[in-house]
């Protein structure tokens, strides 16, 4: 009876591990997925990002906002001083965007806090763009981030 035990618990782990992916290795798909489209998340020291995402409008060529939210953990407050665009995709844009101590500063969206910048026209939706997101306190924060057009989700995202 501990015999046939043994093989039914052999059968079930060699199953779980067969169609969760792990028995393929490093090349399975699992293993290689880009980042989420549906906003990118980061840490830096007291920062945090979240929901982070660049939108364009097709009817604008060469304007893009950035969405998400920089949420200051730390018990001073800091100062969002610019975005950069990595050369190839576009030019950053200076700014001087308060974050309160203990406070989300959520930027696009419904938010009275805008981030527009320039892109080249190159630029769609579906690619990834790396930005540097510059604080007066704190460490940069670099990502790579994809930008969509301002519809579906993002239909009511005003881009500058």
């Amino acid at each position: 009876m501990a015999r046939k035990s043994i093989a039914t618990v052999a059968l079930f782990i060699s199953c779980a591990l067969i169609t969760s992916g792990c028995a393929i290795g490093f090349d399975a798909p699992t293993n290689q997925q880009q980042p989420s489209g549906n906003g990118r998340t980061a840490n830096v020291g007291p920062i945090e990002v979240r929901g982070a995402t660049i939108v364009i409008d097709p009817k604008k060529p060469g304007h893009a906002s950035f969405l998400g939210t920089i949420i200051n953990t730390a018990d001073t407050q800091d100062t969002l001083v610019a975005l950069q665009v990595e050369p190839v995709a576009g030019t950053g844009i200076s700014t001087n965007i308060d974050l309160p101590k203990q406070q989300p500063a959520q930027i696009g969206f419904d938010s009275v806090l805008r981030l527009g910048f320039q892109v080249k026209n190159g630029v769609k939706a579906g690619d990834y763009v790396k930005i540097r997101l510059i604080f007066k306190n704190n460490d940069m924060i670099e990502m790579s981030l994809l930008v969509s057009n301002n519809d579906g989700i993002y239909q009511g995202v005003t881009v500058p």
